[in-house]
C-alpha cells in the first residue's frame, strides 16, 4: 500500500470501535501515524539506493520493531499529547480560528485511556505489516518480500494480492471519507463498511491476478 493508504487504514481501525468519540480525535490520529510508521525504513533513499534496497521493508518492517515503536510512541503521545500540540501549531500557523475547543492538551489521564493508546498504536503500526504482505509488485517489478522475523529469521514473507500503487483501494478510503462527512452519526458503521470493502477488493484482485498468471 501507498503511504496514504496505510494512514486511511489506521484512521479506519479507530473509527470503526468508536473510541475516538470517548477518547478524541486524537486516538485516531495517533493510529492514522503510527500505521505509516514503518516506512521510517525508506529514509537511507536520501544516501543511496543501494541502501535503501536492503533496508526498505526489513529495519522496519519486523515484529518486534514495529510493536516497539508502537508501544513508545503511543505512551510518548498518551503523556506529551503531541497530536493535540502539533495540531494546535498548525492551526495557528494557517491562521484557522474557531476550533480551538478542540485543542486542550491532556491533562488527565486513566488507565485505560493509556492501555487503549498503547493498544491501537502496536495494531496500527502491524497493521502495515499486514497490509504490505498482500501488497507487492509494480509495473513487472519483482514482489518485495517483508523479513518479519528480524533479527530472528531472515525468512522473507509476502503474498502478492493487490498490486502496489492500484489506486482503487484509495478510492474506497476517499469515498468512505467523504461519506462519514456526510453522515457524521454513521460514522462507525462506515468505516466498518470501508474496511470490508477494502478487504473484498484486495480478495477479488488477487484472484483476479491468480486467474491470468
Amino acid at each position: 500500500m501507498t503511504t496514504i493508504e496505510h494512514a486511511f487504514l489506521g484512521v479506519n481501525i479507530v473509527l470503526a470501535t468508536g473510541l475516538e468519540r470517548r477518547y478524541g480525535w486524537q486516538l485516531a490520529v495517533l493510529s492514522g501515524f503510527c500505521a505509516i510508521l514503518p516506512d521510517w525504513d525508506a529514509l537511507p533513499i536520501v544516501y543511496s539506493f543501494e541502501v535503501f534496497s536492503e533496508s526498505h521493508r526489513v529495519w522496519g518492517h519486523n515484529l518486534l520493531v514495529c510493536v516497539l515503536v508502537g508501544l513508545f510512541i503511543g505512551c510518548f503521545d498518551y503523556f506529551y499529547d503531541v497530536v493535540t500540540r502539533v495540531s494546535g501549531l498548525v492551526l495557528k500557523l494557517f491562521r484557522v480560528s474557531g476550533l480551538e475547543g478542540n485543542f486542550f492538551v491532556r491533562v488527565r489521564y486513566s488507565r485505560l485511556g493509556i492501555i487503549f493508546w498503547l493498544i491501537f498504536a502496536v495494531i496500527a503500526s502491524l497493521s502495515h505489516l499486514a497490509a504490505d504482505v498482500v501488497s507487492s509488485g509494480y509495473e513487472g517489478l519483482p514482489d518485495w518480500e517483508l523479513k518479519l522475523l528480524v533479527p530472528f529469521s531472515e525468512h522473507g514473507f509476502v503474498y502478492p494480492l493487490h498490486s502496489w500503487g492500484n489506486v482503487g483501494v484509495t478510492l474506497i478510503f476517499i469515498a468512505g471519507m467523504f461519506t462519514m462527512l456526510k453522515w457524521q452519526s454513521k460514522t462507525k458503521l462506515i468505516a466498518r463498511l470501508t474496511l470490508i470493502a477494502v478487504i473484498i477488493y484486495v480478495l477479488c484482485e488477487g484472484v483476479t491476478h491468480v486467474t491470468h498468471r
